[in-house]
């Protein structure tokens, strides 16, 4: 299983967290834990990239509920890099790098030949659980633990940041989760 690295300081994107804050750990996944109603398990529900479309030359992925995404995954892990998330691809996965994130939005990233996955949006970072009952790390965008929803968008359950009403998805759907870090 793999541990967060920690630096001495992480930087900016992990201010108001803490002293259990990283914004460097490599190979996990996310599970979305729903936090007013119950959940199958001590995790959440499984999180991976699914398709957001594609424009041109370009791909677009987001994160989605394991239940789903019917597909094979073409990105199964992600690591934390200086604040931004690094998707790691299966064989012809092409590079993708993190987006800034915008309230009312999934977490998007865009795939393409010129992608730089380190150049990503830097608006990422994890802190340790302050709870001991649960154990995992949660993801933040922006110093932020808390404004994370699962929301049903068409036949996808998507991660969304600060949901808001007239989005594109069923804002009627939404439920707030806490996106937990699980170790590989």
């Amino acid at each position: 299983m793999a541990t967060p690295t920690k630096r001495a300081t992480p930087g900016p994107w992990c201010d108001g967290l803490g002293s259990g804050a990283f914004d460097t750990s490599s190979s996990f996944t996310l599970a979305a834990y729903n936090t007013t109603g119950p959940n199958a398990n001590s995790t959440g529900a499984p999180i991976v990239m699914g398709s957001d479309g594609a424009y041109v030359k370009a791909q677009f992925w987001h994160f989605i509920t394991a239940a789903s995404w019917p597909e094979a995954l073409v990105y199964p892990t992600v690591s934390l890099a200086n604040g931004t998330l690094i998707l790691s691809g299966t064989g012809d996965a092409l590079p993708a790098q993190a987006v800034a994130v915008q309230e009312g939005d999934s977490l998007v990233f865009s795939a393409s030949d010129s992608a730089n996955p380190l150049a990503g949006a830097q608006d990422y970072c994890a802190v340790s659980s302050q709870q001991p009952d649960s154990g995992l790390p949660l993801l933040a965008v922006y110093g932020d633990t808390n404004s994370f929803s699962l929301c049903q968008m068409a036949w996808e359950n998507v991660v969304i940041y600060k949901a808001a009403p007239d989005q594109g998805y069923d804002f009627d759907s939404c439920y707030p989760v806490k996106l937990q870090i699980v170790f590989q």
